[in-house]
């Protein structure tokens, strides 16, 4: 379904033309403006849409899907995008230490996540249930083939251990975000906000010739922003425990779950992560959030061109060395 925010066919090249349509699970609007602007969301859009065929592990016809499917099994040939796609989010998984897996998936169902009505009827896992899950949890089970493109051989991936499954919520908001910032640049629009979900993409300026205003979203307070940040030519992406969780036995259960314990992360309430494009913004937040507050902000300070405001619990506010705004009203 098109949803027709603003602006139109005939629109000048200076009128900010905005677009949303529902896709990644959540809406994703496009906002752009320059010649054509119109025409070039579009196209953005198609491209968000055939990434995302590829990638949507919610799709039985996707790609990932195939290989979850396919686990412990043969190789299962991908496009040159899913390859891209994992072998990115498999350097996040490195570069936190594990703390982000994108094999976290069995974890996710035995805490009651992952489907459409999130929460356990009955009691919470066992130890012994925890620990049968997280032996599924690893991300270096995941075989990666990568065949150069103009060789004869097709790349494949396959996951060796059966009862493994890829999840890939952690990381395709931002590298799907980024191929329809590839279109818009390609189509000669340079100036464009690109906003999926917890992710936010911004190349350039507003006609008026600011920059973006993109908000965080209050971890605790519904409808109130944290704070406001300004963009141009980087991307913002935030995750937190607000976004997808339930309550039971008076504790609150949210849908980031730390592969080392098994357990859904208690002590943070939001992490939001500033970096030159969706990909790295994306793959970094969910890791940094389950590192916390001390590792995640010295794993931050040593990559260049990436910043963070890790909101731990009971509101206390973290800053990177680079962090645009050093005082936060919680």
């Amino acid at each position: 379904m098109l949803v027709i925010l603003c602006g139109c066919s005939h629109a000048s090249a200076e009128e900010i033309i905005e677009r949303t349509k529902p896709l990644l699970h959540t809406f994703v609007t496009i906002k752009a403006w320059g010649n054509q602007a119109d025409t070039a969301i579009e196209e953005a859009f198609a491209e968000m849409e055939r990434v995302n065929s590829l990638l949507n592990n919610y799709d039985p016809a996707s790609e990932i899907s195939k290989i979850n499917r396919n686990v412990g099994g043969a190789a299962v040939p991908v496009s040159p995008e899913t390859m891209d796609a994992l072998k990115s989010s498999i350097g996040f998984c490195d570069m936190t230490g594990g703390a982000l897996d994108l094999t976290i998936g069995p974890l996710l169902r035995l805490w009651g996540f992952g489907k459409d009505n999130v929460g356990l009827s009955g009691k919470e896992p066992s130890q012994l249930e925890i620990q049968k899950a997280k032996a599924l949890v690893n991300y270096h089970e995941i075989e990666l083939n990568d065949q150069e493109t103009g060789t004869r051989g097709q790349s494949t991936v396959r996951i060796r251990k059966k009862g493994m499954w890829i999840e890939i919520g952690s990381f395709s908001k931002g590298f799907v975000a980024d191929k329809a910032m590839a279109v818009l640049k390609k189509r000669g629009i340079r100036n464009a906000l690109v906003i999926a979900g917890g992710t936010v993409c911004a190349m350039g300026r507003k006609p008026d010739g600011s920059l973006w205003q993109v908000g965080v979203q209050h971890p605790r307070k519904q409808g109130k922003l944290l704070t406001v940040v300004s963009l141009k030519d980087a991307s913002i992406s935030t995750s937190g425990d607000y976004e997808i969780f339930y309550k039971k036995n008076g504790k609150r259960r949210g849908h980031i779950i730390d592969p080392q314990t098994g357990e859904p992360v208690s002590h943070m309430e939001s992490v939001s992560i500033i970096a030159a494009d969706g990909t790295t913004s994306d793959g970094l937040d969910t890791g940094i959030f389950i590192l916390g507050p001390e590792k995640g902000i010295a794993l931050i300070n040593s990559l260049k061109g990436v910043e963070a405001l890790i909101i731990s619990e009971g509101g206390k506010a973290n800053f990177s060395k680079g962090w645009p705004q050093k005082v936060i009203s919680y």
